[in-house]
């Protein structure tokens, strides 16, 4: 089983993500994230970040304010070059499927605006598990709605969250780079491989299924 992450994997969303951050805050707070607030919200749910920093009522106004700017211009959100025909290939020989910290309705239809949502057997989004990543819930209920054992599977993705859930969830991994070239990044969660990248995964996972046999 392959799994994936979708933002700063599968496509290139996070230049639309800030700005719909930026628009939140500068709506309802008058003022824009700092880099730091920006580097916080990072492959982890957006709702929860923002309750931990507001509370409640004022996280939910901000959110409301730059989920409407986001929704607005997600249909234009580009996807990695190469991914799509890599997709398609695993899709003839793997299992796969998306997990991501985003909530049901975005991924679904975001995949969908790019024709991709039909090559996946299963989708894990924000609402599914009470904890996200780098806890390893999502990815374990994706192994068990598929019914393959984690030993076998696979999750490809772009942060340090991403690399820590699948080793939590006794999972190989594959750091994907293509988004951000720093290996540096990864230094405190190792992954299994790396992949600079789309068009090397194929490779990537034909060794790892080489060595796994």
């Amino acid at each position: 089983m392959v799994l994936w992450d979708l933002d700063g994997t599968i496509q290139d969303s996070e230049s639309l993500a800030k700005e719909g951050t930026r628009h939140g805050f500068r709506t309802v707070l008058g003022r824009v994230p700092t880099s730091v607030e920006l580097a916080q919200l990072v492959g982890r749910p957006v709702p929860v970040v923002y309750k931990e920093w507001f509370g409640d009522e004022l996280a939910q106004r901000i959110l409301e304010v730059g989920t409407r700017f986001y929704e607005e211009r997600a249909h234009k959100i580009p996807i990695f070059l190469g991914i799509a025909d890599v997709l398609s290939r695993l899709k003839a020989t793997s299992v796969m499927g998306v997990v991501s910290s985003k909530r049901r309705g975005h991924v679904l239809r975001e995949l969908e605006s790019q024709q991709l949502l039909a090559l996946f057997d299963v989708i894990v989004a924000q609402e599914d598990t009470a904890r996200h990543k780098p806890d390893p819930a999502p990815l374990l209920l994706a192994a068990q709605r598929l019914g393959v054992p984690t030993k076998d599977s696979v999750y490809i993705g772009d942060q340090p969250t991403d690399i820590l859930a699948a080793a939590a969830a006794g999972m190989r991994s594959i750091a994907a780079l293509w988004s951000d070239n720093r290996v540096s990044r990864f230094e405190g969660a190792p992954p299994t491989a790396i992949a600079h990248a789309p068009s090397d995964v194929v490779a990537v996972l034909s060794q790892m299924t080489h060595h796994m046999g």
